[in-house]
């Protein structure tokens, strides 16, 4: 993707095994009735397609460094959703996406798929950790459908520090990502970072060098 570039951010590293996303923000956001944050939504982009891919495992041929994306999508009295539809795309360390023409892709599925919530409102994916492409922050894209209807269309985030030790490693070798949050061309409709602060992973790094992500999913 050929795509403007922006100014560099200077890279971190991150040192120990728990990450969390920046509970520092310069507005507010919406709360449900416990408190919680309601997510917020971000643009779908160009590289959606309802592929129908029910898997747990995304991942297919694509190298980089493994995560798991773990989901629990609540209702505005905080309680568990069974039966919702999670739906997740991303690019590959190189920053394109599957199945399109201009990716020269077409036809591939990798890195696509869907689960349904549990009792628990809980699903998991498993993946490697996004790259990134001019324009953008790096990002997971996600929807959520609920008896049919979409409900939630948005982006989840990663802390700098999570980002810049991934894109270290050799599997990454367009290295740190050097668009700014407020660069970002699907989210300049904020005017601060609450958007992207509210969307940001939990991220935990596993003792083989995996990572788990985690996030609440705020459904009003």
């Amino acid at each position: 993707m050929n795509r403007n570039k922006f100014l560099s951010l200077l890279g971190l590293s991150f040192a120990g095994a728990l990450f969390f996303s920046s509970k520092e923000e310069q507005h507010d956001p919406v709360y449900n009735s416990c408190n919680d944050p309601v997510t917020p939504p971000v643009p779908e982009g160009p590289y959606y397609k309802d592929e129908k891919l029910n898997r747990i495992d995304i991942t297919e041929s694509k190298k980089g460094v493994p995560i798991e994306y773990v989901f629990l999508v609540e209702d505005k009295n905080c309680q568990p959703i069974p039966g919702a539809i999670v739906d997740i795309w991303q690019c590959d360390a190189d920053g394109h996406y599957s199945d399109f023409k201009n990716e020269n892709t077409a036809n591939e599925t990798w890195l696509r798929g869907y689960q349904a919530t549990g009792k628990t409102g809980k699903c998991k994916f498993t993946s490697v950790f996004p790259g990134w492409y001019d324009g953008r922050i790096t990002h997971l894209h996600g929807k959520v459908h609920i008896n049919g209807a979409t409900v939630l269309t948005t982006n989840f985030f990663f802390t700098k520090e999570v980002e810049n030790e991934v894109y270290a490693t050799a599997l990454y070798p367009k290295g740190p990502n050097p668009i700014a949050i407020l660069q970002d061309v699907e989210l300049r409709v904020d005017k601060d970072t609450t958007h992207h602060d509210t969307l940001v992973m939990d991220v935990t790094k596993n003792a083989n060098g995996s990572l788990t992500a985690s996030y609440k999913i705020s459904i009003i």
